[in-house]
């Protein structure tokens, strides 16, 4: 793997990762639009869309950023392996 392969993986991955989180974000006014008492329907005593964004959406944003850091530290650390071997 090159430094440019590495670099093209981790936009292909914040692409990816940005796409699901913004889905996830626009989708809540959708559902509130288009069903409302979905919605509302109380989850452990709260209505569903503020279990969804007060809780849900963190742990999602947390969750994304793990995966990202998880996975480029491993692709970075990939290339530093075979840099190190290559100059030897």
């Amino acid at each position: 793997m090159t430094a440019k392969d590495m670099q093209r993986r981790q936009l292909r991955l914040s692409l990816t990762l940005a796409a699901v989180f913004l889905v996830s974000v626009f989708a809540i006014p959708l559902l509130n639009y288009l069903v409302p008492e979905a919605m509302l329907t109380p989850v452990l005593g709260l209505p569903f869309v503020w279990l969804y964004v007060g809780v849900l959406l963190h742990v999602e944003f947390w969750t994304i950023a793990i995966v990202y850091t998880m996975l480029s530290n491993r692709w970075e650390q990939a290339l530093a392996d075979q840099a190190e071997i290559g100059g030897e």
